[in-house]
């Protein structure tokens, strides 16, 4: 009762999001999938679960073709999958036995519509064994945790034959996390094919009997238990890193040591179970941090944008205390932050591009309590050369561009208000090679003026463009490296946790940790 994909390929207009993918999932068998950011993960779970069509190739189950027209489809040959954005799952303005009924809810028997009280505390109790909630609770009341598991355990009681999970436990605690890890060696003992999506290798580890990796789109190696974790992540990263030509090319580091440091840390935590660390950025310095999903990353740089509230330990900026309330103060300090989430933190539906341009410097280009149109077209066009936005022009809605346009929009905002530090997250996020290239010129360009700190979970992005790199791993700091001691074998160590540089064990000392 095996589900295969054979050569199965997604094409989204000039982009190629899966290349001739082959996987066969067995039943009974825990199959881990990993990869990094834009990697191909969630395109293939869209595949198998029916919410997208491949561009070619075929999936089957014991030999039959499979053709979905949509997820119920899938659902109806067996396939459940619990998404990652886990309020997809559940309806608010029911109750927890309501939502682990849906189904039952939501198909008419020879008795009628199934909708007694009675009859759904029942259905609900046999589906969700040892859940611990109340089944008259309304869902929306609960925490997302909860949430969470009311999806999982709807999922696991229908019976599968293919059960996906995508990140099933990003907001589950440690004890839940392990209550969920039992029940899917259960369905997998009861012969359900497990397809487990995760970036925690522990996890993985732990859980899964073979490990299947994508990069770019392409299934790269498949690594059977017991699972060799640094030899995963180097999979995951491919060459990364492996170019002696850009380390000898790393001219600017004597000037960067020179420089002054423009931002010093030290006590501060990426997560708040992590241990506390220090670093420096220095002026005319471009400093990389780079890690699996969940490293920390993310929070890390929200901290020094003013998007969230420092964990513990001290800022300063250019010797002067550094502590944002929010991203006005950080702006008010000279700290410009683009976020890693385009759509849902950087842009304003319907808005031009010109509103976006100016958006964080409204007052630079107001003249007597109105809105200069002059000056902000100036601006617009600014970014609009320097970066090569393409597009119907400025006056036209951020949506109208692509996404790669939208992201030069959205980096070069920032650039035309010369601040002290700019701190960009994911800068390259679904853009093509050539729009990666014309940001990360104008980004180096910013770095002879000030300083830079660009997170991303691809290496090779950061190897490209960065004088230095801290690694995070589980919301510690495990590394600081010159780009020009990078290799491949190393930065996989690192990001795994398997190693733990001698740069990050001093007490808050630039790099250290406590």
């Amino acid at each position: 009762m095996t589900f295969a994909v054979t050569s199965v390929s997604k094409v989204y207009g000039a982009t190629t999001a899966l290349s001739s993918v082959t996987l066969d999932l067995r039943p009974g068998e825990i199959v881990g999938l990993i990869g990094t950011n834009g990697a191909g993960k969630s395109t293939l779970i869209k595949i198998l679960s029916g919410a997208t069509a491949p561009s070619s190739g075929t999936l089957s189950y014991e030999g039959s073709p499979l053709s979905f027209g949509g997820p119920l489809d899938a659902q109806a040959a067996g396939v459940q999958t619990v998404h990652q954005n886990i309020d997809d799952g559940v309806v608010f303005g029911a109750t927890v036995a309501e939502n682990l009924t849906l189904d039952a809810l939501a198909t008419r028997g020879r008795r009628g519509w199934f909708q007694t009280r009675a009859r759904i505390r029942a259905a609900a109790s046999a589906a969700a064994p040892g859940l611990g909630l109340s089944m008259d609770a309304p869902v929306e009341s609960l925490p997302a945790s909860a949430r969470q598991q009311i999806v999982i355990a709807r999922a696991l009681a229908r019976h599968a034959r293919l059960l996906i999970l995508d990140e099933p436990t990003s907001t589950l605690s440690e004890v839940e996390a392990g209550a969920l890890a039992a029940r899917v060696r259960e369905a997998a003992a009861a012969g359900v094919s497990v397809l487990y999506v995760s970036h925690r290798l522990s996890e993985i580890e732990a859980l899964c009997d073979r490990v299947v990796v994508l990069r770019d789109g392409e299934l790269v190696a498949t690594f059977a238990a017991p699972l060799d974790r640094a030899a995963i992540v180097g999979a995951m990263l491919g060459s990364a890193a492996d170019a002696p030509a850009r380390r000898a090319a790393v001219a600017r580091e004597a000037g960067a040591d020179a420089g002054r440091d423009v931002l010093l840390a030290g006590g501060v935590r990426a997560l708040p179970g992590g241990h506390a660390f220090g670093f420096r950025v220095r002026a005319g310095e471009l400093l990389g941090v780079t890690g699996l999903a969940g490293a920390g990353k993310t929070e890390l740089l929200e901290q020094l944008g003013g998007a969230r509230p420092l964990v513990s330990g001290e800022l300063s900026l250019d010797g002067v205390p550094y502590k944002p309330k929010d991203p006005r103060d950080a702006i008010a300090a000279g700290v410009a932050f683009a976020p890693e989430e385009r759509a849902a933190q950087a842009m304003v539906p319907g808005w031009s591009v010109r509103a976006h341009v100016t958006l964080p410097w409204l007052r630079r280009h107001t003249r007597s309590g109105l809105l200069a149109r002059r000056s902000e077209s100036a601006a617009a066009r600014h970014v609009i050369g320097l970066f090569g936005v393409r597009g119907p022009g400025q006056e036209a809605p951020i949506e109208a561009l692509s996404g790669g346009n939208q992201q030069k929009v959205v980096v070069g905002r920032w650039l035309a208000g010369e601040p002290r530090l700019l701190v960009l997250d994911e800068p390259f996020r679904g853009v093509d090679l050539a729009a990666r290239v014309d940001i990360g010129r104008v980004i180096r360009e910013r770095a002879r003026e000030s300083a830079v700190v660009v997170a991303s979970s691809d290496p090779q992005e950061l190897y490209d463009l960065v004088d230095r790199v801290l690694v995070l791993h589980e919301g510690d700091l495990v590394g600081e490296l010159a780009i020009a001691d990078v290799t491949p074998d190393r930065l996989a160590a690192l990001m795994s946790g398997t190693e733990v540089s001698a740069a990050a064990t001093s007490l808050f000392g630039p790099g250290g940790r406590e």
